[in-house]
């Protein structure tokens, strides 16, 4: 179980981080440093937060894995939607840049990968 609670913490401070940054940095991060409608940047800063707090839900569920597991689940729920997320935006808009295609995988993979792990750590 160690290495499933490290692994959940890991994913944790990846929510917590980006999500961070995007409240404080808003979507100016991703221009260059040119100028953004105060809509889209309310908007980003707004999903950073949400982000930020499945970061702590995440977190929260590695300290009891079994009585808190509902929450992993929804947290991970929340990153496998954000991937298919970005999987129509590059279906409507297009390619987005390369560090957002390896986000989408990873946001369409760990989840996978995260709730196989738990119900196996469950059952044990």
């Amino acid at each position: 179980m160690t290495a499933f609670r490290i692994a959940t913490i890991l994913v944790a401070l990846v929510s917590l981080f980006l999500g961070g940054t995007g409240i404080f940095l808003g979507a100016v991060e991703h221009t260059g440093g040119d100028a953004v409608a105060a809509a889209l940047d309310s908007q980003y800063r707004y999903l950073a937060a949400v982000y930020f707090v499945v970061g702590a839900m995440i977190l929260w569920s590695a300290g009891d894995v079994k009585g808190r597991a509902m929450l992993l689940r929804f947290g991970m729920l929340g990153w496998f939607v954000g991937g298919l997320a970005r999987g129509v935006s590059w279906m409507t808009v297009g390619e987005p840049a390369d560090w957002q295609v390896s986000g989408m995988i990873i946001e369409l993979v760990i989840p996978v990968v995260m709730l196989l792990w738990q119900r196996r750590v469950i059952k044990s």
